[in-house]
């Protein structure tokens, strides 16, 4: 009787590897959150980035970056042809459809009442969302993070002016598509060279010298050295000298959602969010017509930083502005600064945080 081959990957059936690797990330994200402890149902947060993800279309990968890079017939040269499932589908690096907010018309805020973790009515003392607006009763939070110090002291903030956001809103990978995703799995992959789940320094500048060298036949200069380590710190939010899962998914969706269609990312902002902001506006708006000049506009980018908790490491609040208009009406502001707004939903404060700055000229 002879020996039963083992069954060859197929589009429904993933290779062992790719099994294996969805299995370290997915255990990577677990490691990342406090052990439970609470008895109550699993939470539904910072994972989506791996639930929502199908193995079954990883296989098509090949396929899929064959056919992104293909030039479309129909686009006129303008555009990429992109689809997981093999279908022609023309993608454009510019809106489709025009989409604003309207200066004058105030957002509809709604309140959920139930507690996002045991889904309970109670009229026990919450906090709430202030991306979302959904609260979660303060027993059930702090048994579901016992352990987490940094979801525990971002709780505090939850009764201040800079608020506290929730796990859903805080998680930015679940607004990036499943293509997008599995290039940042692959991209952590080749950084993190010893397969640890973390990025070392040292693995991110030797990895740096190494694709300067492939890419342009040269070695890194200081200089270029210098200006990589600065971005390693701003990636390690938390300072612990070396970038997990969480910090890394985080500052590069912030990178893919500045290369999407401003409408599509004005669209992803949550009424309390363009509350906060158009307040701040208008109270700078001296003629009342949706219109601030350079200096104003910088001010409101001041007072908004500052009303959720942040400020610029060096006080320099113009390099947030990321238009150089003399005149900029609202319209102009809330599309150039829609990714800064959904860059300042992690619960960071202080110096530390995510948020694009303007390239130098």
């Amino acid at each position: 009787m002879g020996v039963m081959a083992s069954p060859q990957p197929t589009p429904h059936r993933p290779s062992l590897e790719k099994w294996a690797r969805v299995v370290r990330f997915a255990r990577m994200a677990h490691a990342m959150k406090p052990p439970d402890k609470s008895g109550l149902p699993a939470p539904e947060v910072r994972v989506c980035a791996f639930t929502t993800w199908s193995v079954r279309r990883r296989n098509s990968d090949e396929r899929a970056k064959n056919a992104f890079n293909k030039p479309t017939q129909s686009s006129g040269g303008g555009g990429k042809v992109f689809s997981l499932s093999g279908q022609r589908k023309t993608y454009l690096p510019r809106d489709e459809e025009y989409y604003t907010i309207p200066y004058d018309e105030e957002p509809r805020i709604t309140v959920d009442v139930t507690c996002t973790i045991c889904k309970g009515f109670e009229r026990s003392a919450k906090i709430q969302c202030r991306v979302c607006g959904r609260n979660c009763h303060t027993n059930c939070f702090e048994r579901r993070y016992r352990g987490d110090e940094q979801a525990m002291e971002a709780s505090k903030r939850a009764d201040t002016e800079a608020g506290w956001t929730c796990a859903d809103c805080e998680n930015l990978g679940q607004l990036l598509d499943e293509y997008e995703t599995s290039l940042l799995m692959d991209k952590f992959d080749e950084y993190d060279s010893d397969q640890s789940t973390q990025i070392t320094l040292e693995e991110y500048i030797e990895f740096q010298k190494d694709l300067c060298l492939e890419s342009e036949g040269i070695e890194l200069s200081k200089e270029r050295e210098e200006e990589e380590r600065e971005l390693f710190g701003n990636i390690d939010i938390s300072g612990d000298g070396a970038i997990n899962w969480w910090e890394f998914l985080t500052a590069k969706s912030i990178h893919f959602l500045k290369k999407k269609p401003k409408s599509y990312v004005l669209k992803q902002l949550k009424p309390r969010e363009i509350k906060r902001i158009r307040d701040i506006f208008k109270v700078n708006d001296m003629s009342q017509h949706g219109v601030l000049d350079y200096d104003e506009a910088v001010k409101v980018m001041k007072e908004w930083m500052n009303s959720v908790g942040l400020e610029s490491p060096d006080g320099d609040y113009s390099k947030y502005l990321l238009t150089s208009s003399c005149v900029i009406p609202w319209d102009t502001f809330i599309r150039e600064h829609a990714v800064t707004i959904i860059a300042a939903r992690p619960n960071n404060v202080g110096k530390q945080h995510f948020l694009p700055v303007k390239r130098k000229s």
